[in-house]
Formats: structure tokens, sequence, C-alpha cells
């Protein structure tokens, strides 16, 4: 087995060597720093994307804040706006019923006033027509036609009586 040779394995170490030192020359000379700008470019890439994101959520942050504030107002402007609704239906609820009120009070007094005329006006045909029969009544009675002052207070008498009769 010639690779358990001794005879090769020290130029092949030492040519290992030679070559990888000069691998690593070539590399750390060339490769490493166009690694290192590629790493370099994304490194500013990525904090630069990061940079931004930051700044585009502290714009949300800002943007979110104002629609909120917004949202806020709109809804203190709701609630003032039905208030208000609330309190002109309110006026106006009251408003119609001291109206009615009003007007109830006009048809009650009105109503009042027609059974107070009705009422005057029964009891005065009520008393003519007891002085009409009182009259009669006592001329069939007596059977003689009786002077003004007789069938007078005849008819004031009669009507008297009717009164105490009623009240």
């Amino acid at each position: 087995m010639p690779q358990f040779d001794l005879h090769f394995l020290t130029p092949l170490t030492f040519w290992s060597m030679v070559s990888f030192t000069i691998l690593m020359v070539i590399l750390y000379k060339y490769a490493l720093p166009a690694i290192t700008g590629i790493l370099d470019a994304r490194q500013e890439k990525i904090k630069g994307d990061i940079d931004q994101a930051e700044k585009l959520r502290e714009d949300a942050d800002k943007i979110l804040a104002e629609y909120q504030e917004k949202l806020r107002y709109a809804f203190q402007k709701y609630e003032e706006v039905v208030n208000d609704a609330v309190k002109k239906a309110e006026e106006i609820h009251q408003k119609k019923i001291e109206e009615t009120q009003a007007e109830k009070e006009k048809i009650l007094s009105d109503a009042r006033k027609t059974i107070e005329f009705e009422k005057e006006k029964a009891l005065i045909e009520i008393r003519t027509h007891v002085v009409s029969l009182t009259i009669a009544a006592t001329e069939k009675l007596t059977r003689k036609t009786l002077t003004a002052a007789d069938s007078t207070r005849l008819a004031e008498e009669s009507i008297e009586d009717v009164i105490k009769t009623m009240g």
C-alpha cells in the first residue's frame, strides 16, 4: 500500500501546508474583502430595512393616534347631537303636553260655560212653565181670571217652592 509509505508522507504534508497557506493568502487578500464587503452591504441593507420599518411603525403609531383622536372627537360630536336631539324632543313633548293641557282647560271652561248657560236657560223655561201651570191651575180652581198682581205673587211663590225643592 503506497499511501502508508512514510517516504511519501513528508513531501505530501509539506506541499499540503504550502498549498493551504497560498490558498489562505489568496482568500484573505481577494475573497475575504469581497465577502466582507458583501456581508457589510448586507448588514447595512438589513440595518436600513430595520430603520425604515421602525420609521414606518412610528408613522403608523402616529396615524393610529390621529385616527383614535378623530374617532374620539366624532363620538363626542355624536353624543352631543344625540343629547341635543333628545333635549329638543323632550322640549317639543313638554310643549305639546302644555298645549294639550291648555286646550283641555279651554274645552272644559267652554263646556262649563255652556252647561251654565243651558242650566240657566232650562231654569228660565221651567220657571215659565211653572208660572203658566200655576196660573192655569189657579184659574181652574178659582174659576176666575187672576189679576196681574195675583199672577206675579203666585208665580214668585211657585218659583221659590221649585227652587227649594231643586236646591
